[in-house]
């Protein structure tokens, strides 16, 4: 195969000074697969941004092992400059407390340094922060729980957050405090304020200043019962669960390998990039019987945040003030992990950003031309990351019958080139060919026909997709970081748990090791095991533990205890498990003992009580 010869990237007309930039590069070469090594390093510069965690592409079914999951959160250009609108991750999974609940959790505000005071991180002025909810397969929001903030400050003739130690919510110490309003709203424009103006948890400065922060995280849980349902509702600072070792940039590196995936020389030892970081999280409990649509039981999830239209800066009688007005406009889109970053090419990437999933099959299928539709679908069906794994590693692809890097796809054919990554990213999964799960009783091989995640009536579109129907004892009893691929139904890509390994994951989906169970026409080609131990930063694990009660994530981090660690000690990452499990068990058991006695209570209630 000419390993030389990998493709730098897809054929399309310009769209951004950026895109024109590359394709005058690319021009020509890029139409007939033709790929000179002088044409790799012009255009290489261009595309290593889109080396990254190795992905995009997709996630789904192997044995188990290994590790790693990455993303900068900068996902494209214009939302690298607006970091309080950047949605950094997506998760939907069932309660592990509750096999009747759902948990939607979405999280913005990336590298938030704990220490950054005096002016702390916060909800963003004016930014309205969403997660929606489709639950019949046609890529519109049927639930969209949204999120909108105000700040009030109680003395201005200080620089000070606080004034002294925050022991509560309403302390009057907590000099900048913020307040959030959570709203549900339907596909029909009805709504309902779940939370009407409540104050949130400061951020977590240190023992002087926030001497028990775990009582005030705690303080800023809501619950909402509304007739039979409770609705748990969390808005805050919280760890950044995600993980990675982010040199995975520098021409797809993965630390701890031996060169050339690895370094030959200098520092060659895995660093988690995010490990220490907070981010601000909207996290929400209910009851799947709440968003379920009639017997669908495929829920499809995404999350945005919208800006006003205008902004205006007020100065110098303004006193530098800024002023919000217009219409919403979303500025930020996130479903499945790493899809804008590492798939969606850079003439795209703010479009994207832009745009609702009942776009994305009309854009996919030429509605803006077919420039757009044929980098569109050429990003998906032949994904860079592939190319790159190839070009540089010499992985082999399926679908390559030139043997030139590239999967062959008939640009206006959807599906023709790689199926299964197609699936996982815009329609969900049904089975190509039998797979094995692991689940409480033991193995069970599922059929060829088996449908994974995939709504019956479904309109291809991206976003996350859960089968809320497989749980409790369809699980596998110890729960695989590598979720589907590691024979674990219960986790990414079927949903996306906190605790899943999104990036190694899909390293290997983009490697093949879905390939035969989701798509399986190219016969000859053959997923390499060997890949498993080879496609894999060493960063296997999140540098705290996350909670076993709501709302689940790990606790903010303390400016105090802020320090850069690299979280590949398993064994210490683990010995912090089995505390966190110790300090929650008490708290879990009680929620449980309580689970049926508070529907039983919320069945007589007709109006929507808070408490926190």
């Amino acid at each position: 195969m000419k390993r030389d010869q990998s493709l730098i990237g897809p054929s399309s007309d310009p769209f951004s000074p950026v895109a024109t930039g590359l394709l005058l590069i690319l021009k020509g070469d890029l139409m007939n697969g033709k790929f000179s090594s002088t044409l790799m390093r012009r255009a290489g510069n261009l595309l290593c941004t889109a080396l990254t965690l190795a992905t995009l592409a997709a996630s789904t079914l192997i044995p188990a092992q290994s590790d790693v999951q990455a993303s900068s959160h900068r996902e494209a250009p214009l939302i690298s400059q607006d970091a309080f609108a950047d949605n950094t991750d997506t998760y939907v999974f069932i309660s592990p407390r509750n096999e009747r609940n759902i948990v939607l959790a979405a999280s913005w505000i990336p590298f938030e340094g704990p220490e950054g005071g005096p002016n702390y991180f916060e909800w963003g002025n004016g930014v309205i922060y969403n997660i929606h909810v489709d639950n019949d397969g046609d890529a519109k929001a049927d639930y969209t729980y949204q999120l909108t903030s105000r700040v009030e400050v109680r003395n201005p003739l200080t620089f000070l957050y606080n004034t002294g130690p925050i022991t509560s919510l309403m302390d009057q110490d907590w000099n900048r405090r913020q307040f959030v309003t959570i709203k549900e709203i339907r596909e029909d424009g009805s709504e309902r304020v779940l939370v009407n103006n409540q104050p949130t948890a400061p951020v977590n400065i240190g023992s002087k200043s926030t001497p028990d922060y775990a009582d005030l995280s705690k303080r800023a849980r809501f619950t909402v019962r509304d007739g039979r349902d409770t609705i748990q509702l969390f808005a805050g600072q919280t760890d950044d669960a995600f993980w990675v070792d982010l040199q995975v940039f520098d021409l797809l590196t993965l630390r701890g390998q031996p060169a050339p995936i690895g370094y030959s020389t200098g520092n060659n030892t895995p660093v988690d990039s995010v490990s220490g970081f907070n981010v601000h999280s909207l996290v929400i409990e209910v009851p799947i019987r709440r968003l379920k649509q009639g017997n669908e039981p495929v829920l499809g999830v995404w999350a945005t945040a919208q800006r006003p239209a205008t902004r205006v800066l007020n100065g110098p009688a303004g006193l530098g003030t800024l002023t919000n007005s217009g219409d919403a406009v979303q500025v930020s889109r996130l479903g499945m992990p790493l899809v804008n970053e590492v798939v969606i090419p850079l003439a795209l990437k703010d479009a994207f950003n832009s745009i609702d999933p009942s776009l994305d099959l009309p854009i996919y299928t030429g509605a803006l031309g077919a420039g757009p539709a044929e980098l569109l679908q050429k990003s998906v069906e032949d994904p860079e990351i592939g190319r790159l794994l190839c070009g540089l590693y010499g992985v082999p692809l399926p679908g390559d019958h030139n043997d030139d890097c590239s999967t062959e796809v008939t640009v206006g054919t959807p599906r023709s080139g790689r199926g299964d990554i197609f699936d996982i990213f815009l329609t969900g999964m049904k089975l190509a060919a039998p797979f094995t799960i692991q689940t409480k009783n033991g193995p069970v091989t599922l059929p060829a026909g088996f449908n994974v995640n995939q709504p019956a009536n479904v309109v291809p579109a991206e976003m996350i997709r859960i089968n809320t129907d497989i749980k409790g004892d369809l699980c596998s009893p110890t729960p695989s970081r590598l979720g589907v691929l590691g024979g674990d139904a219960c986790g990414f890509p079927n949903g996306r748990r906190l605790a899943d390994d999104t990036v190694e994951i899909e390293l290997l989906a983009v490697a093949g090791a879905a390939y035969a169970v989701l798509d399986g026409r190219d016969t000859s080609f053959s997923f390499n095991p060997a890949l498993i131990d080879l496609l894999d930063d060493n960063v296997d694990f999140n540098d705290v533990p996350f909670r076993r009660v709501f709302p689940y994530f790990g606790l903010a981090h303390s400016g105090q205890e802020h320090f850069h660690q690299n979280a590949t000690d398993g064994a210490a990452v683990q010995a912090a498990n089995v505390a966190a499990d110790a300090q929650d068990a008490a708290e879990a058991v009680e929620e449980e003992q309580n689970v049926e006695e508070e529907e039983a209570a919320n069945s007589k209630l007709f109006l929507p009580k808070i408490e926190n």
